[in-house]
Formats: structure tokens, C-alpha cells, sequence
């Protein structure tokens, strides 16, 4: 009963903020954009990027206000600079669907990207990168969580930006009156559960998700192997992709030893004839398309941004034509702005 209401409650409005319209449809990414099904039978948008020799798989669970077509460039940069396979991960609600975001249905999405991986295109836990970014580490430190608990390891889990819970963060911002709310994606609780190797990465001045937050997430985990990066001069959105996220966890990778294994057993032919076989091609029916009204998510936040004159300084600002791909180095977007830097060619 409590999850049903902390699923349907207002809280939702304020904490997901999909870009609407969404910025990529059922017809962009052509070969990489599949959909996945969760437990509840519901269908969603994933892309999977293959890297013919990869030896892991990275999961991306992305930011509050983007969606897979924003995260693209920096899926592209993971893949190629890596040398990883990449699965992006859509939330309810955003993306071509329409749908109600909630910390339920992100969870759900985010177990079945990982029974895929390991299922169905049969990579062992082991060699799973879990990446969660703002809103996105809620899920990745669940999933982490849950697998550890059942004596099952993954290759890496990987925060950035994270925050305590979602509760802890609603006192900091509006006082007492957080003390209304349930609380949802309890990082604080979680990560004291996950033994596999962790990598944090924050902005020294992150202002929307104070830097303490990951300095207390980090004393929590109980890993032997985990790691602290903090980024100077660096808010919530300044990443800069290959500096600040790409290099840090290259270097994680290569202390744990994971750049080290044989590759994986996949080809771009093999993965699209599982794409074929198990019809994950196929686009559900889309009777409308998702777009600016009140019953889509992140309306309430919206307009109160507007109001306020903050959908600059919120990252509520109309997003990039429909399925752009700029080459830009952008690391995401989230509520607090979008800065853009050119990604380099090459690795230094």
C-alpha cells in the first residue's frame, strides 16, 4: 500500500521532469533503439550500442531532465572511448510513450535491462557497469543492492552526482516541510548493502546535490574496492564528459582489473538477430504522441520554473531538435542548467 501511493502521490511531478515533446521518436537511432518489457507487461525505448571485442557491458540510468535522446553523445562517448557495449535505460514517461514516472516503474525498467544483458544476451553479472547520474543513481545503487544481497556481484557501480535519498535532499532544499513526504530511492540505505567495486563522482560545486552527500554515501559503502572523485569548479551540469567522467572511470576500470578480461562473445550480427528473434524491434502502437499538457510528467515543476524565471537555471529550457546528434562533450542534462564543450577525437 505505501509503495502504491509513494508511486501516485505529487511528489513525482516535482521530482521527474521528462523533456517535453521528447527529443528522439520510435523512428530515431535506427538498429539501436530496441524495446524492452517489465514485469508489469508495460513496453519502453532502450538503445543498445555494441563494441565488437568489448569485454563488459555499461547500464546508463540517466538524469532527472533528459531522456535517451539527450543521453545519446555521451552513450556514443562511453562505447568508443571505453570500449564497452552500452545499454541506455528510458524511464516511464518519458521518451515517445506516454506514461507516469515513479521510483516503482524506474526500478522496474531498470531490472529488466539487467535481466536482458544477462539473459538474454547471456553477460554475466560480472561484467555489468551499473551507471546511474543524478536521479539515475536511485535505481543503479537498487539494483546493485538487491543483486548483492542475493550473493551476486556486478563489475562496477558507478554515481555521479549522487544524493543520500530522496527525503534527505527535500530537507536541505525546503525544510520541515520535506517531513510530509515519503521517502523514495534511499541511496543512504542502500549502498550500505553493495560490495561491488564503487566509483562516486561529484561537483565540488554541485549546489542542487551538495558534495556531502557523496562523502557520506561513500563512508556507507561497505566495498573493498570503491573510489571518491571530486571534480573542482564543477556544479551539478558542468561535466565536461571525457575529463571529468570518461578518464575517472577508465582508470577505475583498469584498478580493478576489468579492462583485463577476454571479450565478450557478441557481434553486432549476434545481438541484432536476438533483436530479431525476440521481435524487440517492433515499436508499440503510439496512439499520441507525448507532449506538453498536465497530465505529463514534470508539468507542476515546469511551470513553476517559468514563473519563477528558473527554467534556465532549473534545465527546464526547450531541448535540442528532435534526434540531434551535435558531437557535443555535454554530460547529461538535470534540473540546474546545460553547459556544452566539444568532445575531443581522441584519447590523451
Amino acid at each position: 500500500m505505501a509503495s502504491f501511493i509513494k508511486d501516485h502521490d505529487f511528489v513525482n511531478e516535482f521530482l521527474f521532469a521528462a523533456p517535453t515533446p521528447a527529443t528522439y521518436t520510435e523512428r530515431h537511432f535506427p538498429g539501436d533503439l530496441f524495446w524492452l518489457e517489465d514485469e508489469e507487461h508495460q513496453k519502453f525505448p532502450s538503445i543498445f550500442l555494441c563494441k565488437e571485442g568489448a569485454c563488459c557491458c555499461l547500464i546508463y540510468l540517466h538524469g532527472n531532465a533528459e531522456d535517451l535522446g539527450l543521453s545519446f553523445e555521451l552513450l556514443k562517448a562511453f562505447r568508443d572511448f571505453l570500449n564497452i557495449h552500452v545499454v541506455g535505460v528510458e524511464y516511464p514517461g518519458y521518451g515517445p510513450l506516454p506514461g507516469y514516472p515513479c521510483e516503482g516503474g524506474v526500478n522496474r525498467h531498470t531490472w529488466a535491462a539487467f535481466q536482458f544483458v544477462t539473459q538474454n544476451l547471456r553477460i554475466p553479472p560480472q561484467r555489468v557497469v551499473v551507471f546511474g547520474r543524478s536521479i539515475g543513481t536511485g535505481p543503479a545503487t537498487n539494483l546493485v543492492a538487491r543483486l548483492n544481497q542475493e550473493l551476486k556481484s556486478v563489475a562496477a557501480l558507478v554515481l555521479q552526482s549522487p544524493y543520500r535519498s530522496i527525503k534527505t535532499l527535500a530537507m536541505e532544499l525546503v525544510g520541515p516541510l520535506a517531513g510530509v513526504i515519503m521517502d523514495r530511492f534511499d541511496n543512504e540505505a542502500e549502498i550500505a548493502m553493495c560490495t561491488s567495486p564503487t566509483l562516486i563522482i561529484h561537483g565540488r560545486q554541485d549546489e542542487l546535490i551538495p558534495v556531502a552527500h557523496a562523502s557520506v554515501l561513500y563512508e556507507k559503502c561497505p566495498a573493498e574496492a570503491k573510489c571518491l572523485e571530486i571534480i573542482e569548479g564543477v556544479d551539478h551540469n558542468a561535466f565536461h564528459a571525457l575529463d571529468h567522467i570518461i578518464r575517472p572511470l577508465s582508470a577505475f576500470m583498469q584498478k580493478i582489473g576489468t579492462d583485463r578480461l577476454p571479450p565478450l562473445p557478441l557481434s553486432s550480427h549476434s545481438i541484432m538477430k536476438t533483436f530479431d528473434e525476440m521481435g524487440l524491434l517492433v515499436c508499440p502502437d503510439i496512439p499520441e504522441p507525448r507532449g506538453e499538457s498536465m497530465a505529463q510528467p514534470g508539468f507542476v515543476v515546469r511551470a513553476i520554473g517559468s514563473l519563477l524565471g528558473k527554467t534556465s537555471e532549473w534545465g527546464l529550457e526547450n531541448p535540442a531538435p528532435t534526434g540531434s546528434r551535435d558531437n557535443s562533450g555535454r554530460a547529461g542534462g538535470d534540473n540546474g542548467g546545460a553547459r556544452r564543450r566539444p568532445m575531443p577525437k581522441t584519447v590523451q
